[in-house]
Order: structure tokens, then C-alpha cells, then sequence
């Protein structure tokens, strides 16, 4: 829905959904002790055949200390959609810079072959006359490092391992199945636009699959109904600057007032 929201509060993470045609867009930010995140999570897609390709749209920044780092995601391909075993990779290349200091690595996710290691990624990191400082080798769905010389490695990212039940959890992390829990900390405090509070996903995680069903068309047709009446949601706590969103703040004090100074009106 326009102007739905998603929080954590672990990380002050804040995310909305600021436009539905023609593309679907979902603007988030986040922040913690000297550092800041914005981003867009928006693609375009592009049927193959027998893939499906998500290409992503917008440029995420990182703000670290006086460092702001830069990026636009690799494509994302949803494989064997009509016949075999269904699998996900991204392909394609991804430049991170650093805006102040002029550095970048250039990390490139090479698709899959038949035969040999899958979602492998391998990345060089170049100095400000175009110089390669150090390399990177891992895979995304594994671990990083940086390669020190032909037999060392320094680990820099590995994944933390699955829960024993994630098959259950449609492959999810152990943080992604926190992810839609409403706890005793967030009950009270949470606005009546976030996702957990949507009927239709409350029934669905509930197992009530046609209450689920009757709750999302209910609920989407409600949207319907503010489009044909001029009355959609517009953004709340994000702006349009030129061709980016930037967060325009005030949520994480509305919060803390309880939403009774600034309500916010439900969205079903």
C-alpha cells in the first residue's frame, strides 16, 4: 500500500513504500553511532523466456564517518521458471565508491555454469589513478575475503549459518523470521500503517489462508477506492529530491510521542 511502513528499531531503520505506478518503489533509511544508510528498493523486470530478470533502480549511499560510499545493485535472475529445479543468482557488475577519498572496488557476480563453484564473486579495489590496492574473492551466499597472496585469504564477511527449520520459513534467516514478529517492545509503539498490522498478513501467518486472501483484496481495493477519489496516500517520511528519495525525518519522534501528537491515519 502507498505510504505503508516497516520499522526496526535495533537500528533506527525506517522504510516506505512512496510510489506504486510505474514502478513499485520502497524508500528506506537507517542509522546508528556515526553512520547513515538511504536507499531505494525498486526494479524493473525483464521476462527471458525462461528467466526472470530484476534489474534494480536507484543508488544506495552509506554514510560512514566523513566516507560516503556509493552503489547500484547487480541484475537478479530468477531461473528454470517453467521447467527444473527454480534457483536465484545475480549476474553482472556493482561499483561501490567512495565519494571523498576517490577509491572504488569493482565487484562482479559471474553467473552460474554447468560445472565448477556457484555464486561466485570476485572484486578489485582501485586507488585514485585507477590502481589496484588489493583484490576480493568469495561468494555472495558464503563469505568474502580479501586476498593477501596466492595461498593466504583474510575472511571478511561469512554468513551465519541457517536455522535447522529456514525450509520452513521459505528459506529465511534467522533474522528474517524475526522480521515480521510483533514483540512486547513494538506492540504499543508501532503506527497503524506498518506491515505487521495488516490484516491479510496477520491471517497468513496464521495459517488462515482464505481470511488472508478476503483481507488483501479488501485491502487493495481500499487503495483502489482513495485512487478514484483523489485521495492517496502521498509520502510521509520521505521526499523526492530530483530523481532520488531522501528521508525527511520526524518519524523515530512521532514514535516516541506515541503517534498522539502527529497521528497517522490506517491505511485498512
Amino acid at each position: 500500500m502507498l505510504a505503508e511502513t516497516f520499522e526496526d528499531v535495533r537500528m533506527k531503520f525506517i522504510a516506505e513504500k512512496v510510489q506504486h505506478n510505474p514502478s513499485v518503489e520502497i524508500a528506506y533509511h537507517a542509522e546508528g553511532n556515526n553512520w547513515e544508510l538511504t536507499g531505494l528498493s525498486a526494479g524493473r523486470t525483464k521476462f527471458w523466456g525462461k528467466s526472470l530478470e530484476i534489474i534494480p533502480i536507484g543508488t544506495s549511499r552509506l554514510r560512514i564517518g566523513n566516507d560516503l560510499y556509493v552503489w547500484t545493485k547487480p541484475s537478479s535472475f530468477m531461473r528454470n521458471l517453467m521447467v527444473g529445479t527454480k534457483y536465484f543468482e545475480h549476474c553482472g557488475k556493482m561499483t561501490i565508491e567512495n565519494v571523498a577519498t576517490g577509491l572504488r572496488c569493482t565487484m562482479d557476480f559471474k553467473q552460474n555454469g554447468y560445472w565448477g563453484p556457484t555464486n561466485v564473486v570476485s572484486g578489485i579495489v582501485h586507488g585514485t589513478d585507477g590502481e589496484t590496492l588489493t583484490k576480493l574473492e568469495g561468494k555472495w551466499d558464503d563469505a568474502m575475503a580479501q586476498t593477501i597472496d596466492g595461498d593466504h585469504l583474510h575472511v571478511l564477511w561469512r554468513c551465519s549459518p541457517f536455522p535447522k527449520n529456514t525450509h520452513d520459513y521459505y528459506g529465511f534467516t534467522s533474522f528474517g523470521i524475526t522480521l515480521n514478529e510483533i514483540t512486547d517492545d513494538i506492540a504499543q509503539r508501532l503506527p497503524p500503517t506498518d506491515s505487521r498490522l495488516r490484516p491479510d498478513l496477520r491471517a497468513l501467518e496464521n495459517g488462515d489462508l482464505d481470511t488472508a486472501e478476503a483481507e488483501k483484496a479488501r485491502v487493495e481495493e481500499m487503495q483502489r477506492d482513495r485512487r478514484r477519489n483523489g485521495q492517496e496516500r502521498p509520502p510521509r517520511w520521505f521526499k523526492k529530491v530530483e530523481d532520488e528519495w531522501e528521508y525527511a525525518g520526524g518519524y523515530w519522534e512521532s514514535r516516541s510521542q506515541g503517534w498522539k501528537a502527529d497521528p497517522v491515519q490506517p491505511l485498512w
